[in-house]
C-alpha cells in the first residue's frame, strides 16, 4: 500500500463502512488515528493532490444527495512510502451542503413469533438484525453506488428528493436518465417503456392543456393521447424509472 485517505468522521459503524467501501472498490484499513481506504486506483497515483481527488469524490458520494452518512469527512492522505508514513493535509473550501430526504420507503419494524424460549429468542433477534443489515446495505448501495460512479445519479437523487416535484423537475429527472436525446430509443427498450406510455408522460408534464399551470408549458396544445397521465401517474412513471436506471448502474455485489 503506498497512499490512504484517512476518515476523520464517519457515524456508520465499522462494518458498514467497510461493507459500503468495498462496493465501491476501495479497501477499509487501519491507520494511525483514524481509519483509512485504499484501492489499486489510489496507489498508481503520482501525488497527494491526486489522492485527494479521489477522497472528494468518495466523500461526495456518502455525504452528497446519497445522503449514506452526512457527516463522513475525510482527513489527511497518508503516504506510507516512507517509515514512518507520512501525512499530507490538504484543505478545500466547500462550497455547499446537501440536505435532502430519503427517496427510499421506510422499513418496518417486525416483532418475533410468540412462546419462544430464551435461546430461540436470542437466535431469532440475531437472526432478524443480520436481515435488517443486510436490507440496509442494499438501500445504502442502492443510493451510493450510482452516485459515486454517475454525476448524472446524484441530480437524479437530488431532485427526487423534493416533496411534491413539479413538472420542469420531473422531466429534468427524465433527461438526465435518457442523456443524450439519441439514447432515447435504447433507454426505452432497456426499462420496458412503450411510445404510448412516453407520450402519455410528455402530454402530463408539457401540455397546459391537460395540467394547466403545472404544466411545463404556458400555451395549451392538442394532447398526443386520449389518456394523458395525471400527476400523480407522471411523478410515479419517472420514480420507478429512476430507481431501475440507478439500480442498473451498481456495480456486481462484492464478494
Amino acid at each position: 500500500m503506498r497512499w490512504a485517505v484517512e476518515v476523520q468522521r464517519t457515524e456508520l459503524e465499522r462494518r458498514n463502512l467497510e461493507d459500503l467501501l468495498r462496493g465501491l472498490g476501495f479497501t477499509l484499513v487501519d491507520g494511525g488515528e483514524h481509519l483509512a481506504f485504499t484501492s489499486p486506483e489510489i496507489d498508481k497515483c503520482s501525488s497527494s493532490a491526486e489522492v485527494f481527488e479521489i477522497g472528494k469524490k468518495v466523500r461526495n458520494a456518502f455525504g452528497g444527495p446519497a445522503q449514506v452518512d452526512p457527516q463522513f469527512t475525510i482527513g489527511s492522505i497518508e503516504d506510507h512510502s516512507c517509515v514512518p508514513p507520512r501525512r499530507h493535509a490538504l484543505l478545500e473550501v466547500q462550497s455547499c451542503v446537501h440536505t435532502v430526504t430519503s427517496v427510499f420507503p421506510a422499513t418496518l419494524t417486525v416483532t418475533p413469533p410468540a412462546h419462544l424460549s430464551p435461546a430461540q429468542l436470542d437466535a431469532w433477534h440475531r437472526d432478524r438484525a443480520e436481515q435488517e443489515y443486510q436490507a440496509k446495505l442494499v438501500e445504502q448501495r442502492l443510493r451510493l453506488e450510482p452516485s459515486f460512479l454517475e454525476p448524472r445519479a446524484a441530480k437524479v437523487l437530488e431532485y427526487l428528493a423534493a416533496t411534491n416535484p413539479g413538472a420542469d423537475v420531473l422531466y429534468k429527472v427524465y433527461e438526465l436518465i435518457e442523456g443524450p436525446p439519441k439514447g432515447r430509443k435504447a433507454l426505452h427498450a432497456q426499462f420496458g417503456v412503450s411510445a404510448s406510455e412516453f407520450d402519455r408522460f410528455r402530454d402530463a408534464v408539457h401540455n397546459q392543456a391537460v395540467s394547466g399551470d403545472w404544466a411545463r408549458h404556458a400555451f395549451p396544445e392538442e394532447p398526443r393521447t386520449s389518456n394523458p397521465m395525471s400527476k400523480g401517474e407522471a411523478e410515479q412513471f419517472v420514480r420507478s424509472l429512476a430507481e431501475r436506471w440507478l439500480a442498473s448502474l451498481r456495480k456486481s455485489p462484492p464478494p
